[in-house]
């Protein structure tokens, strides 16, 4: 067995050529740099005698057998090496001759005496001689030449060779500047003034430009200085803190307002990167905290509905360092222009906390006021619900007209008290979902039949389209989709006129239920589509309609079906009609796992 047959793994890390070989000049090792360069595989190799193998010329000399190199090591018992002024050169197996360096001798492998081979390709050392040799060469022809010159003999002329170098270009320059200097001499005598003022105008032409360059240079400099202190100044006169990061979370920036907001100085925190587990040193918790808003225990990520930002994530943190604050953190990256890879990105950070304060104690008040004017006005319902029905007395026409407008109105102030608590709560975050398996169809046939006397007062038919006849109950808060139904219902019949209808469809996507509201009312002007589901926000054309609205209706909608974890969308064209279309879930396993506001 052949103890140099463990050594293979080891020599394929060797990045020279080595070949292992008997006495008899057998190969019986190689390695896969050695196979590259002789262009053979290890199987046409091993086993075949080193010295008829391949073919090895010293210089332009076909190396006889007794030269080569298993004779010289195990015949002579010499080691085998290039003789100095020369070169040595492998014959690969396509016929291409490369120059190396190589050495041979006998080793003793556990026991067993072996020859190696060691060999280096070095063709880049020869092209570099060579060229080395053929610079020393033209230089030498050249400065003979360049020394008369520079006495003022130009008698003599460069050749210039037949095949081009990379020196022929300035062989050729030379060339012609010999025969401009040749002229020159020749004419000087009657053209020397005309040439030397010719001279000096372009020197003094070349003087200009370099000045007025030059000053260019320095005004562009100082501009670019101006711009960046006047940058510089900027950052650090912001009210909001901003931290700049490189792409592996080291800060590269960290302004005044962002120090005074985390307790940081910037001397201790730039060029240091920032990674999830300094979130566990006090001096640095804060600065962790907003570099991984995640990790932060109170976080709230706001959508990019809420925010408006789509290259950008924002994110509410709470803090305890130096004090308890709370934080909205944008986060933005740094894109390349160039290539349009992020070179880092940037943290702008906002203290919030008052702005939470004064939301919360708003939201309060809403939900304190609106409890003390339920009750009375619920009071005044029934108190006015027991004099129209008579239960008082009995009523004149005038006197029962008078009394429905005021119960009428009464209603209305209640159904807003309703959407001023029900706001209040999604935005604490406590609007009390309750998800349960139901029929959906039960859910939507009951609203279109308890709102067919609004229908038919208003003149407006209501039509149920069932796109699928057999739902499966499946998991959502029935109560809530109750008021997404009615919100959407509602409004369809409110903004559409006498004579028009509204459609509602019913069927599913997908693993999604998908609900479209229709009608052919008056629409919404397109430039106003992006703000319908904001608070308090009503359409300009139908302010002017005798109808009355909160204007909550809408965001409530969308925060229940979000919530849900579905999608709501709108078309509409004045003046021809809108259309809502929501989705919601059919598998339990889509809705989100948390309330959160998703849209201002």
């Amino acid at each position: 067995m052949d103890n140099t047959l463990g050594f293979g793994p080891l020599l394929s890390f060797i990045a020279e050529g080595l070949v292992l070989f008997d006495e008899k000049g057998t190969i019986t090792l190689i390695n896969p740099h050695a196979s590259l360069l002789l262009d053979r595989t290890s199987d046409e190799i091993i086993g075949k005698g080193l010295d008829e193998i391949f073919d090895i010329y010293l210089d332009d000399n076909l190396l006889s057998n007794e030269k080569r190199v298993a004779h010289t090591v195990f015949g002579a018992g010499k080691h085998f090496v290039v003789p100095h002024g020369h070169t040595l050169y492998f014959q690969a197996k396509g016929g291409i001759r490369f120059p190396v360096f190589a050495s041979a001798k006998v080793l003793t492998i556990h026991g067993e005496t072996r020859g190696i081979l060691v060999f280096r390709d070095i063709s880049t050392e020869k092209a570099l001689e060579n060229y080395k040799k053929n610079t020393a060469e033209i230089l030498s022809r050249l400065t003979p030449l360049l020394q008369k010159a520079a006495t003022g003999d130009f008698s003599e002329k460069i050749s210039i060779p037949e095949k081009e170098d990379e020196f022929t270009e300035l062989m050729v320059g030379l060339a012609l500047m010999m025969e401009d200097l040749r002229e020159l001499k020749e004419t000087r005598d009657k053209a020397e003034a005309e040439k030397i003022a010719a001279i000096e105008d372009k020197r003094k032409l070349t003087e200009q430009y370099s000045k007025e360059l030059e000053k260019k240079v320095e005004e562009k400099t100082r501009e670019l200085n101006l711009s960046k202190v006047h940058i510089e100044t900027v950052i650090e006169n912001l009210t909001s803190g901003l931290i700049e990061y490189g792409s592996n979370f080291t800060v590269v920036r960290i302004n005044r307002a962002a120090e005074e907001l985390l307790g940081l100085e910037h001397r201790s925190v730039t060029g240091k990167q920032i990674k999830p587990e300094d979130t566990t040193d006090p001096k640095l918790e804060s600065l962790a905290r907003v570099s991984y808003p995640g990790l932060a225990p109170e976080v709230r990520k706001l959508s990019k509905e809420v925010t408006g930002m789509n290259n950008a994530e924002v994110h509410e943190i709470t803090i305890n360092r130096p004090l308890e604050k709370e934080l909205q953190v944008i986060t933005a990256p740094i894109i390349s222009p160039e290539t349009g890879e992020m070179q880092g990105f940037i943290k702008v950070i906002r203290d919030i906390t008052r702005e939470r304060m004064i939301a919360k104690s708003k939201s309060e008040f809403i939900s304190i006021a609106a409890h003390q004017l339920r009750t009375p006005l619920s009071a005044v319902k029934w108190a006015m619900k027991l004099v129209i029905d008579g239960d008082m007395g009995p009523l004149n026409i005038e006197q029962l007209q008078f009394l429905n407008r005021g119960y009428e109105t009464n209603q209305k102030m209640i159904a807003l008290v309703n959407d001023l608590l029900n706001v209040a709560r999604i935005e604490d975050g406590r609007f009390g979902y309750v998800f349960e398996k139901a029929n959906v169809l039960d859910v939507i046939e009951s609203i279109i039949n308890s709102s067919k006397l609004a229908s038919k007062e208003r003149n407006v038919e209501v039509e149920l389209v069932k796109h699928t006849e057999t739902l499966e109950p499946f998991v959502f808060d029935a109560e809530k989709l109750s008021l997404v139904i009615q919100n959407l219902l509602d409004n369809a019949l409110k903004y559409t006129n006498s004579g028009g209808k509204v459609v509602m469809e019913v069927g599913t996507e997908g693993d999604y239920l998908k609900v479209k509201v229709s009608d052919n009312g008056v629409g919404v002007p397109k430039k106003q589509l992006d703000r319908l589901f904001s608070k308090f926000f009503r359409a300009e054309n139908v302010i002017h309609m005798e109808t009355t609205g909160s204007g909550l209706g809408l965001f409530i909608v969308k925060n229940i079906v979000n919530r849900h974890g579905g999608e709501i969308k709108v078309a509409s064209e004045e003046g021809k009609g809108t259309s809502f279309t929501f989705t919601l879930p059919l598998k339990e396993a889509l809705i989100p796992k948390e309330e959160r506001l998703t849209y201002y």
